[in-house]
């Protein structure tokens, strides 16, 4: 009664192992590497020579330190001008 036992256990055990989704497996992350490629407006950027128009490395230095600061200090509170208000009738 034992040996049955113990290779019924050894058959159940051992069944976790097996892997049941081949076809899942095969194409896993497809869809991660698709969103990821649709991302890429040009593929061939980095091959291309000419220099890209847009803005100066000073002001964009400037611009990302601001952003940088912006998160350090926060803004100055508006002052609020209010003229004729008030809660009494």
């Amino acid at each position: 009664m034992k040996p049955y036992f113990i290779i019924a256990m050894l058959a159940c055990a051992t069944a976790g192992c097996v892997s049941r989704t081949p076809q899942w497996d095969a194409r896993f992350g497809d869809a991660t590497r698709a969103a990821f490629a649709q991302q890429i407006i040009n593929p061939e950027a980095a091959r291309d020579r000419r220099p890209v128009a847009g803005i100066d490395g000073q002001a964009a230095a400037a611009s990302q330190q601001r952003y940088q600061k912006s998160f350090t200090e926060p803004p100055p509170p508006s002052s609020v001008f209010t003229i004729g208000v008030s809660g009494a009738k």
